[in-house]
Parts: C-alpha cells; structure tokens; sequence
C-alpha cells in the first residue's frame, strides 16, 4: 500500500506502518486504502487549521479538535452521517493501533461530545420510489441526453450499468459486495451468484431468467481480448476508459480492471442527473428500497436476514421502525 510522500516522514511512516498492520490482519486492499485516504485527509486539515508539529500530532491532538474536525466535514463538506461514522471508525482504529507500542497514548476520539449517528431514523427520502426506479433503468437503456462523445460507446456500458442498478435494487446486494464479485462468483449455467461475504454472511441469490440474460449480454460485449474470463478471479463489473473506447486492463495484474465503489456511485449520480431525478439518490438507496419491499410483501424477518446476508435481526430494527410510523 503506497501513501503520500511528503515532508512529514515520522507523520506518514506511522501511517504506512498502520497501513501494512491492516495488511497483516487480512483486510481487503480497498478497505485499506479507503483508510489510508481518510487518514490523509484528515492530516492535511490538521495542517491547514492547527499549528502543531507533526511529529506529535496524535500525543497533542484533542478531543475538541476532533469534534471541531467532524464539525466542519458536516458543515463544510456536508458529509453524511455514514460518512463521518466511517471516518471515526477509521481514527479510533489508528489509535488503538498506536497503543499497542505506546499504550499511555490518550486517544482523544472515543471521548467525543459530538455525537454520531449512523443508525439514524429512516425517512421517504432513504428510498426510491416506483417511479424513480422505472425511470432510471428506462434512462440507463436510452440515449436521451448523452454529448456526440458519449453516444459511440453507449451500448458497450448500457447493460453493465442496468445490471449494477438491477442488483442493487432488484436483489438488494451492497455496493461492496457488488464491487467485489469475480467470475467464480457468477454461474450462468444455473442462473446463479455466489455473494462473498465482505459485508455480510456468504449467500446464493437466484437470478430471474431475464435478468441472467442481462448480465451474460453485458459479459459478451466485452471485447474478448479484456472480457474477464468464466471461473476465475477476474471482476464482473470492469471500468471503461473513455480516451481509448474500450474496457480497462491492467497489465501488472493480467486482468480487467475492477469497477471501485467510488466508480460506481459516480455511475449512478451521472445516470440520476440524466433521468432528471433528485439528486443524492446513491447504492444504498437502491438496497434500502429492495429491503422495504421484502418487508412490505410480509417476507419473515429470519429469511430477509438470510437473503441480506445480515448477521444478526438488528439491522433490520430502522426498517421496521419505519414501517411502524408510516402505519
């Protein structure tokens, strides 16, 4: 995992080493590098808005600078709840790491007075209607508003993009687990995906016949000098590259190049803007509208858990809730 040099060695070598610490434990190379991002990030505002050596920065640091710190990502950046609660995981996380070479090191963060609340109440807004989801997907399969630029290569992304609405809304996968799915995963034979557990508990979804027939056109209109290959660890979802009008490779890898989150959710802001709907509709929207509807069709609460991939009842509690207080 590679971070960026600059003059602040000490600073950056005890996030490099945190970085290689993630490594060491297992986790995914995007989950870290997500970290070191975030990480970053917050390093570059402390420079800009505290005058503190760098070299001490996590001993002199408080807890009010941190609260000042998610004050303005909300305030400024108009980060989302979500969001900040990542960015909180992430330093406590680097906290509890510096304390296992220094344990009297005080970490400031888990004291925080600005509270933060992931597991907000549920509102309209957190879904998409029936009518949004029609005209999204209607709009993925069109040309309606594309540049002269974007109209030559529209039927190489139009069904890959469709399938990545589809199983965000239609089989309520998240948009980790979308991003991470290989060609092992898929099996057109059966009309099957095997969903790998990164967000969740391992599970096996059932594609309807229509929707396989989607995903196996989009998979052969790959020109097959980058098309990702049946059985292997190649990705299903590959990014394009716009100069060159063909899909992504990458050479060090011999493989496709996988579509990121941040790839995704930019997809379907820019396919959102161009069906002309409200704006911050994202991948979560998407899953949280295939939730409801499991619940709204009277599906029990220990088969959506099992078709979520959710490890315990819990994190359907919002959900309910908000069934309750439409009711």
């Amino acid at each position: 995992m590679q971070v960026k040099k600059d003059e602040d060695t000490s600073l950056h070598e005890s996030v490099r080493e945190f970085a290689a610490y993630l490594t060491s434990k297992g986790r995914k190379q995007s989950t870290i590098k997500r970290y070191i991002y975030d990480l970053e990030d917050f390093i570059h505002w402390t420079r800009k808005q505290l005058d503190i050596s760098s070299n001490s920065i996590w001993s002199t640091l408080t807890t009010k600078d941190y609260e000042n710190y998610f004050s303005d990502l909300k305030a400024t950046r108009h980060y989302s709840e979500k969001t900040m609660h990542r960015i909180f995981i992430v330093l406590n996380r680097m906290y509890r790491f510096l304390q296992l070479d220094n344990p009297t090191l005080v970490n400031p963060v888990k004291h925080m007075d600005f509270i933060i609340q992931p597991d907000r109440a549920l509102r309209d807004e957190d879904f998409i209607s029936e009518q949004e989801e029609v005209r999204l997907k209607n709009i993925i399969m069109s040309l309606e508003g594309l540049s002269d630029k974007q109209l030559p290569v529209r039927p190489l992304l139009m069904d890959r993009n469709f399938c990545i609405v589809m199983l965000l809304v239609d089989y309520g996968l998240s948009l980790q687990e979308l991003v991470s799915l290989n060609m092992h995963h898929i099996h057109f034979e059966n009309n099957t995906i095997t969903i790998p557990p990164v967000s969740g508990i391992a599970r096996t979804i059932c594609l309807t016949l229509e929707d396989k027939q989607r995903l196996y056109s989009y998979y052969k209109i790959i020109p097959e000098a980058v098309r990702p290959k049946y059985h292997t660890n190649d990705p299903v979802f590959v990014a394009f590259d716009f100069n060159r009008n063909t899909y992504r490779w990458v050479y060090d890898n011999d493989a496709p190049k996988s579509l990121t989150e941040i790839a995704v959710q930019k997809m379907i802001r820019q396919e959102v803007a161009r069906a002309g709907l409200r704006k911050g509709i994202s991948a979560q929207h998407l899953r949280n509208t295939y939730i409801l509807r499991l619940i709204q069709e009277k599906v029990s609460e220990p088969e959506i858990v099992k078709q979520m991939g959710f490890k315990t009842k819990l994190s359907l509690k919002r959900y309910y809730d908000y069934m309750r207080n439409k009711e």
